[in-house]
């Protein structure tokens, strides 16, 4: 029985899958299937699989590895999948949360927040949706529609937070304001008007890669940090959800945490491609941070080790930070196009393969066309130049 059906499910998977991130050979309608093993159900559909694993989505957006040789049983629940009706999700979320939070409904958000606050919350994040489409039609990329309601969930204090962050196997620290988790498909977050003023100056890095999360060097006053926060997760959640990142396999973290910092600014998000200087668009915390980042500490030559892998990520939170905006920054603000069809290339590629560095070097290299040396001056000349103008603005 076990033999059989390692044989048929594959088929009927192959068979039910949509275009995602360079998987092929799909249905118009995948159907809605179950999963069985010795401890769970995974009940939806099959987004991505080898012979070894199927990665499930269920009907509310969240995302299931399945190893298929602990797979007991196998059925089609319904001929066609479908995303949870919106009454549905918001009263799984109510049931979750419970009474002191409301959940509210936008066009493309569920906001659960404390009563009364939460569809201020979801104006921000609406913004930020329209902002971020029409910045990237004007690039000539067309993100897609998202298939499921996001989903953002906002605590009314710290401790809160960090509960939820523990359900969620996310490490916890003064320096954690926010995150985005593709599995879930939520980003979280906490109202700090009611937290410690210090709490953004410490570093956070989560041991998990898959988490992305927001670490502040800033000293801006407590609500703006919040509004930085929601802008920063949403523009994660959003990238995943448009198809500019896959929530499946591996991203450079510097493409995903460059793509957030750079949407921090809020004269970016509204730049419709006119001639103001650049200046006008930077984000000014990350870029005085680069800027003492590449006289004090970066190696000489490291753009090719930043592009192929992310240890910087690991050993220096802050310039790692730093450098993916300031390197995002660059490319949006001197090869546009080319860096909206370095996304697209990204995303599109077999999510079920590994991205070595060679991999990860080759396709930058093939997009931008460019000798890395080369590419280097000119990036460094480019920061150089912009901290000298924010200096003459001061």
């Amino acid at each position: 029985m076990f033999t059989c059906f390692r044989i048929i499910p594959l088929c009927f998977l192959g068979a039910s899958l949509f275009s995602f991130s360079g998987v092929t050979a799909l249905a118009k309608s995948p159907s809605l299937i179950e999963m069985k093993t010795k401890n769970d159900t995974f009940i939806g559909k099959s987004i991505a699989h080898n012979h070894d694993i199927s990665w499930m989505v269920d009907q509310t957006g969240k995302l299931s590895e399945v190893a298929l040789k602990d797979v007991t049983s196998f059925r089609r629940v319904s001929s066609e999948f479908q995303r949870l009706p919106l009454n549905k999700m918001k009263l799984q979320l109510q049931e979750e949360f419970g009474p002191f939070f409301e959940v509210i409904s936008t066009r493309h958000y569920l906001i659960c927040a404390p009563r009364g606050k939460a569809k201020a919350y979801g104006g921000i994040f609406e913004e930020l949706y329209q902002s971020f489409s029409h910045y990237f039609a004007l690039r000539g990329y067309q993100v897609k529609t998202p298939e499921f309601l996001m989903v953002t969930v906002i605590f009314p204090d710290q401790d809160q937070f960090f509960k939820y962050c523990k359900k969620d196997h996310v490490r916890t620290g003064q320096g954690l304001l926010g995150y985005y988790h593709p599995h879930t498909n939520r980003t979280a977050l906490f109202d700090r008007r009611t937290a410690s003023k210090s709490a953004g100056l410490q570093e956070h890095q989560d041991e998990n890669e898959l988490i992305y999360s927001r670490v502040s060097n800033s000293g801006k006053n407590i609500t703006e940090a919040l509004r930085d926060t929601i802008i920063h997760e949403a523009t994660h959640q959003v990238a995943f959800n448009t198809g500019l990142h896959s929530r499946v396999g591996d991203n450079p973290r510097w493409v995903v945490e460059g793509l957030a910092t750079t949407f921090e600014s809020d004269e970016l998000r509204s730049h419709t491609g006119g001639r103001a200087k650049s200046i006008s668009r930077v984000n000014r915390d990350r870029l005085l941070w680069f800027t003492n980042y590449a006289q004090k500490r970066r190696k000489k030559d490291s753009l090719q080790s930043f592009i192929r892998e992310d240890a910087l990520f690991h050993s220096a939170t802050f310039d790692a930070y730093a450098e993916a905006w300031a390197l995002t920054f660059y490319l949006v603000e001197t090869r546009p196009a080319r860096y909206a069809r370095y996304l697209k290339q990204i995303s599109q590629r077999d999510p079920l393969k590994k991205y070595t560095p060679e991999a990860r070097e080759k396709d930058f290299k093939n997009v931008f066309k460019t000798n890395l040396q080369a590419l280097e001056v000119d990036y460094l000349k480019f920061m150089d130049q912009l901290a000298q103008d924010l200096i003459k603005q001061n």
